[in-house]
């Protein structure tokens, strides 16, 4: 094995072991991701239901303290006796609706912790946000009745506070002017115990509640579950920190090192939401399912090291034996090759010339120069593509692998698209086109096969019929069978040639110096496609010029 030959089977090894072991990284990169969200949601699930757990918390104290606040009347004593009795109340206070404080009496005596509770809830009694915010009258615009109940949040010290609020009304009580305090007593008419709320933007005091805060946290505490009595969470820990980021409580055995980021980061559900859940799990939690992906990819590499390895060498077997077979086609390889360098260079050269004529800024915008390079630049190209693409068919043909590929599809528009790309060619040379279409329906056929056939066949006209001026397309359909005819009115084929032109390799005239181009090998494949289709090409006798027949068994397509 020659040295060069050793350095491609190698690359034919590695390049495609390399692109695998690419995709596979990426692979398991997103497969790592879509774990770790997984993983992401799980963990957020099940702090959203350690979440109800203090949310339901929540809701047994505001049924508590809605029957706890359900008075007769706002007498100062009763009141007291209520802050007493409660263990849930740290205080309790009544703004009436002009924003008064009606209890704990501001010009009566009141006792210490009242006195306490007015110092530290200044500024909270001056938030008129509790009167005229959430909980009172509608804003401009708003609609629908004041809120009649409700979670008030603020900050004393070092801590959060929790006010739970509720708007009544009272039966035969008027509301209260600005700067005096209203009469409190027992609604006219209505039994002890029960109020009467406010309708819609009625006048109504508001009894407010100032939670137990030490209660509060015992009562959260002695409900979440603790690493003695519910190790259902580790290695990982969930923490629960209040508004400074303290921790209130925590459960789980894993320990989290300093600075470490939560995987879960969840503020609690109102009136909490100054309260975070955080959640810490281990690397290594994932650690197990990414060690197994890591191992199925190196797994699946080496197999695919060894398949290719032995399909290199199978194909080096393949090409030697295909070297001492290739003499016979030096010819025909050595006549593509002169036919290919042709356009190329044409290419090439008229490439240049347009890139000096648009460098200078002075080149006025569409230069007729400039437009003609690049006309001859697109056909040149084009008639490399055809080239190439019967080049490689009549390759295959020669392997025995030239198959179809048949998809709905119109036959008419196929020989629009055909015609489309020999337009300018023909144009340029005086032809004039007419195609009748009456192939439209929709059959099933290779389009790209089909299209060969015609760009053979046209391309014929383009090289030896362009004398007569005409290129006449028709098509039409019957009983599964379409017939598309290419006429022109050319010099035509002699008698003696009718069958040897769809000959590989057979051309009227060999000589360079004709004029015409060509491989000799266009007629042979359009033939070979038009058979696979179930049909053929063939020469028609006419008066003047060529008449090429391609009938195609192509079925009307079924789908829609």
């Amino acid at each position: 094995m020659k040295k060069t030959q050793a350095v491609i089977l190698a690359l034919i090894v590695l390049v495609p072991l390399a692109m695998l072991a690419w995709l596979g990284a990426r692979m398991l990169a997103a497969e790592r991701a879509v774990i770790r969200h997984q993983f992401t949601e799980l963990l957020t699930a099940r702090l959203r239901d350690t979440d109800q757990i203090v949310a339901g918390l929540l809701g047994e104290r505001e049924r508590q303290l809605m029957r706890a606040t359900d008075l007769p009347s706002f007498e100062t004593e009763p009141l007291r006796e209520l802050v007493r009795k409660s263990p849930l109340i740290s205080q309790i206070f009544v703004i009436d609706s002009a924003g008064n404080l009606v209890h704990p009496p501001p010009a009566g005596a009141i006792s210490t912790s009242e006195n306490e509770f007015l110092h530290r809830a200044k500024r909270l009694l001056l938030d008129k946000e509790l009167i005229h915010g959430p909980a009172g009258p509608d804003k401009p615009g708003a609609s629908g009745p004041p809120a009649a109940k409700g979670w008030y949040v603020w900050y004393w010290e070092d801590g959060l506070s929790l006010i739970f609020w509720r708007r009544v009304g009272t039966a035969g009580v008027p509301p209260a002017r600005a700067g005096e305090t209203p009469a409190i007593h027992s609604p006219a008419g209505t039994e002890a115990g029960a109020t009467t709320r406010t309708e819609a933007g009625a006048a109504g005091h508001i009894v407010a509640v100032e939670l137990e805060r030490a209660r509060l946290l015992a009562d959260i505490i002695a409900r979440l579950p603790g690493s003695e009595t519910n190790p259902s969470v580790p290695p990982g820990q969930i923490a629960l920190l209040d508004s400074n980021g303290a921790v209130i409580h925590q459960w789980g055995e894993y320990e989290p090192a300093e600075g470490e980021r939560p995987r879960v980061d969840m503020a609690l559900s109102p009136p909490l939401s100054a309260w975070h859940w955080r959640y810490y799990v281990p690397e290594r939690a994932l650690s197990g399912t990414q060690a197994a992906s890591q191992w199925s990819l190196l797994v699946g590499l080496l197999v695919a090291g060894v398949v290719l390895l032995a399909l290199g060498v199978y194909f080096y077997s393949e090409y030697s034996r295909d070297v001492r077979q290739a003499a016979q086609r030096v010819n025909f390889v050595n006549q593509v090759s002169h036919e290919l360098r042709t356009p190329l260079t044409n290419i090439r050269m008229y490439a240049e010339l347009l890139e000096g004529a648009v460098a200078p800024a002075s080149v006025p915008a569409g230069n007729e120069q400039t437009n003609r390079y690049l006309k001859v630049i697109v056909t040149e190209s084009e008639r490399l593509s055809r080239l190439i693409a019967n080049v490689l068919t009549f390759a295959r043909q020669q392997r025995q692998t030239l198959t179809l590929r048949p998809q709905p599809g119109s036959v008419d528009e196929v020989i629009g698209a055909t015609v489309e790309q020999f337009r300018p060619a023909l144009e340029a040379k005086g032809v004039a086109i007419t195609v009748q279409r009456g192939a439209a329906a929709e059959v099933l056929i290779d389009k790209d096969a089909l299209g060969q056939v015609l760009g053979n066949l046209i391309g014929n006209v383009e090289k030896y019929g362009s004398s007569g001026g005409v290129l006449e397309i028709a098509s039409s359909q019957a009983d599964g069978v379409t017939r598309i005819v290419v006429a022109d009115r050319g010099p035509g084929i002699s008698e003696a040639q009718r069958e040897k032109i769809f000959e590989p390799f057979y051309r009227v005239s060999d000589k360079l110096s004709d004029g015409v181009t060509g491989t000799g090998i266009g007629l042979s494949i359009a033939r070979e496609l038009a058979r696979l289709h179930g049909g053929n090409v063939t020469l028609e006798r006419s008066e003047a010029g060529a008449r090429f027949c391609v009938t195609v068994s192509a079925p009307v397509s079924e789908q829609k």
